[in-house]
């Protein structure tokens, strides 16, 4: 059986981790199929934004600890799918479409990298979210700095790996590691109307929110301000933008809005096993 199945819904690529009664377990070619999938949606002209899904409770339990049983201390067997595990959530974060994750179930250790690295975090309230590293005498390090790039502090990061909290899908958001907890059965119908919204904004202008994001991140405010003049001086005189402005002024559409209207539910059977 695939671990991914992917499809292309009016616009929307959805990206379906298929084994979730195995806990959609990450290694050597869960990862690849993984990281093939994410490609050729980056690279396709017709998708505007990416959803991030699982086809049942489960949404990630993280690595596979039973590959890595299997592999001994052979350090290449094991080295390849770490490698590919930090290529995939920096392969999620700097996509120059929004990739949004949807949450209804469990996510653990390495599933909850994949879930920091996307751009919009959407969960039910029976979502649960856990780092049990520590337990087995490893830390998560390569989930740690996307932890950090969504706004959770230091020590907060620190309590969490250090105690293996579970946290609820509400004391998640509160810890910026998801951006809206909706109840189950309002999932899919508030999950179609954050999409609509980022269908009608232009595309360039989603990547460019998510390039320059991540080129302030670390700059202090005079530079940052410095480069925010210069990024908007550069939009402001694109001729799509000045003709996209001038139309909005005659009450015309922008030619890059466009509608979304699925054919298939965004929420997976309900998200039930």
């Amino acid at each position: 059986m695939a671990f991914v199945e992917t499809y292309l819904d009016s616009g929307l690529a959805v990206i379906t981790m298929a084994q979730s009664q195995k806990g959609n377990r990450l290694n050597k070619e869960s990862l690849k199929e993984l990281s093939h999938a994410m490609d050729s949606c980056i690279n396709n002209s017709d998708v505007k934004a990416i959803l991030l899904r699982s086809n049942g409770r489960t949404f990630c339990l993280g690595m596979d600890l039973e590959s890595f049983q299997k592999a001994g201390r052979d350090r290449a067997n094991i080295n390849i799918p770490v490698e590919l595990y930090k290529d995939m959530l920096l392969k999620i974060y700097k996509a120059p479409k929004p990739v949004i994750a949807l949450i209804n179930g469990d996510v653990k250790a390495g599933g909850l990298g994949l879930v920091a690295a996307c751009d919009i975090v959407i969960s039910s309230e029976k979502s649960t979210f856990e780092l049990s590293e520590v337990l087995l005498g490893i830390i998560p390090a390569n989930v740690l700095p996307f932890m950090l790039l969504r706004g959770i502090s230091l020590q907060k990061a620190r309590y969490l790996i250090l105690t293996a909290k579970k946290l609820s899908a509400i004391e998640a958001k509160e810890n910026h590691l998801v951006d809206e907890v909706i109840p189950e059965e309002r999932l899919e119908k508030e999950l179609k109307a954050i999409i609509k919204t980022i269908f009608r904004a232009a595309p360039h202008a989603l990547a460019e929110t998510k390039n320059f994001t991540r080129s302030i991140s670390h700059k202090d405010v005079d530079e940052a301000g410095d480069m925010a003049v210069k990024k908007l001086m550069e939009l402001i005189n694109r001729p799509e933008v000045i003709k996209a402005i001038t139309d909005f002024n005659q009450g015309e559409l922008p030619l890059w809005f466009s509608k979304f209207r699925p054919k298939q539910p965004l929420v997976k059977g309900g998200q039930r096993e």
